[in-house]
């Protein structure tokens, strides 16, 4: 993969954040994939929200605008 790595992190509703590291070339189903596998639940059954909007899981990490230290929502 190319694009350089770096930390966002995923809030789930209660309140515990998991640090997912990143490339700016991934895509959120990739995301989606990491963080559900660490926390052994179906990534169908989550949606992962960004400022208030459902996350596409076809972007990229670039194409969201995603930065180091950035904060996603998991909701259940």
């Amino acid at each position: 993969m190319s694009g350089n790595n770096f930390n966002i992190q995923v809030q789930s509703q209660d309140g515990s954040i998991t640090i997912l590291s990143v490339s700016s070339d991934m895509l959120m189903k990739r995301v989606f994939l990491i963080y559900c596998r660490e926390k052994l639940i179906d990534w169908k059954i989550v949606r992962f929200v960004l400022n208030g909007k459902r996350i596409s899981p076809a972007k990229t990490v670039d194409e969201l605008g995603l930065k180091d230290g950035d904060k996603i929502d998991a909701m259940f």
